[in-house]
């Protein structure tokens, strides 16, 4: 997945500018995938030289002008061309995984530390989920008028909740694993 092509599938539900995409982004998709507002401002900038967007400036008493971008018929055409390519395989990352892998190497203590951070993280996410998505998701398919979407953007909600539950049962798992104990170090070859 590609930020213009996120991008673009947002604006197909209605013009917006560059922080209403980053408020939406946070309201909906950033679980899987997130942008910081100076990369959603620089890419609205490039899919607009090709020709992807439209912008005007709409004018506002007392406050500063916004830029309003909407999806030209090139910049339709293109989403849905993304849509029909098959998706990426994704490269797995994951800092916490990395550090268990080496956990022998190092204070049982600090990595116990990272399991429960990390447990606690989604812990949190989760009850956001369960708190507020169903809410988000219902004002998005009434003010959009995308109401047949919602039922897609609920299996993208549930994807989120089974992913944040699995990775709390999986750290309760490996922190009733470590037995209090100091690091062993590299096994020395001789």
């Amino acid at each position: 997945m590609s930020l213009p092509h996120a991008l673009l599938g947002l604006l197909n539900y209605r013009p917006a500018t560059g922080y209403e995409l980053k408020k939406t982004f946070k309201e909906s998709i950033y679980f899987f995938w997130n942008a910081t507002l100076p990369q959603i401002y620089r890419t609205l900038k490039q899919m607009e030289k090709k020709g992807w967007l439209t912008s005007v400036i709409e004018h506002q008493e007392g406050k500063p002008n916004r830029k309003v971008y909407k999806l030209t018929d090139k910049g339709l055409k293109e989403f849905r061309r993304w849509l029909e390519e098959p998706p990426e395989v994704p490269q797995p990352r994951n800092p916490l995984m990395l550090k268990l892998f080496f956990g022998n190497q190092m204070d049982k203590e600090h990595l116990t530390n990272h399991l429960q951070k990390m447990r606690e993280y989604h812990t949190n996410l989760l009850k956001k989920y369960e708190k507020e998505a169903k809410p988000i998701i219902q004002h998005y398919a009434s003010t959009t008028g995308a109401s047949n979407d919602a039922r897609y953007w609920a299996l993208t909600l549930e994807f989120g909740r089974m992913h944040a539950r699995m990775i709390i049962d999986q750290c309760d798992k490996l922190l009733k694993t470590f037995p209090k104990e100091k690091p062993q170090g590299p096994t020395k070859r001789g």
